[in-house]
């Protein structure tokens, strides 16, 4: 469905993306990941062709994207991080302009606003940023495309919303729907994603099925007082705090703990680790 080979943009002297290149296959949804300025909105506006690369090439269903190409938006929901309309107009008239312009099913239109409990009578300048997201939801999704790309679509939207939300595009997945799914929210992507890429500074770190990356580091280690040069197979050293030493340890907890004995500890927590920590792993591991 995407296709991206070491795409590269550049304005003057500042970089957008640096040699980016991943796939994305019918029917998954992909998530992409990483901190505010990492390149995310970049690499998603010059795959709807708004703008060009300075290298590389973007292929959408199988055909190269460039700027002013349009005929493959017909079968693409874009939604951007911020909802810009008209507005002086009601929701109700946006949704008909838009609607006017492709071939929807009327009651799903209906059902999108119901469950996002959007009211489509209020000027669209008077609304709320999460109502303004909403209203950019339904867009994006009126006319059920085959391929919906979404930049941090749940940001200003409560937590039931974010749920609500969540739920739609499983079902659009169920229904063999593709979903490029920008976001910095974690826990988004770890309830609904099957693969996911994680970016930084405009460079593509890891590509990655999310059960492949749970698997590898599953627990996070904290010891008092700190100990830099434990050794043993599968405890990795992150970093020290004041009083304190972080691990990650993925192995048998039985190993672990005969190990740890050894030591005279004042203090020992093992718990399961989260995906933002597990990023951040990722992105220390970077650094150094």
């Amino acid at each position: 469905m995407i296709t991206v080979l070491h795409a590269k943009k550049y304005y003057g002297l500042s970089r957008g993306i640096e040699d980016v290149s991943l796939e994305v296959q019918p029917g998954e949804i992909f998530g992409f990941v990483g901190p505010n300025g990492s390149g995310k909105t970049t690499l998603i506006r010059a795959m709807l062709g708004l703008i060009s690369l300075s290298e590389g090439e973007i292929h959408l269903f199988g055909h190269p994207i460039y700027v002013g190409m349009q005929h493959h938006l017909k079968d693409v929901g874009y939604m951007p991080s911020e909802s810009y309309f008209f507005n002086e107009m009601n929701v109700k008239s946006i949704l008909a302009f838009f609607k006017s312009m492709q071939q929807v099913d009327e009651l799903y239109v209906t059902r999108l606003i119901d469950v996002l409990d959007l009211d489509v009578e209020k000027k669209f300048g008077s609304l709320s940023f999460g109502n303004k997201k909403k209203v950019g939801i339904v867009i994006a999704m009126m006319h059920q495309p085959k391929l919906l790309i979404l930049d941090e679509p749940t940001s200003g939207l409560d937590p039931r919303m974010q749920h609500v939300f969540l739920d739609l595009i499983l079902e659009q997945k169920r229904l063999g729907k593709t979903i490029f799914l920008s976001s910095h929210m974690l826990s988004e992507i770890e309830k609904v994603c099957d693969r996911v890429a994680l970016i930084k500074e405009g460079k593509i770190l890891f590509t990655r099925h999310m059960t492949d990356i749970r698997k590898e580091e599953s627990k996070r280690i904290i010891i008092w007082p700190n100990y830099q040069n434990m050794s043993l197979e599968g405890l990795t050293y992150i970093k020290d705090e004041i009083g304190c030493s972080h691990y990650t340890y993925q192995g048998d907890i039985q190993t672990l703990m005969q190990y740890l004995s050894q030591y005279r500890l004042m203090d020992l927590v093992i718990r399961n680790i989260d995906l933002e920590e597990l990023f951040s792993v990722y992105y220390e591991k970077e650094d150094r």
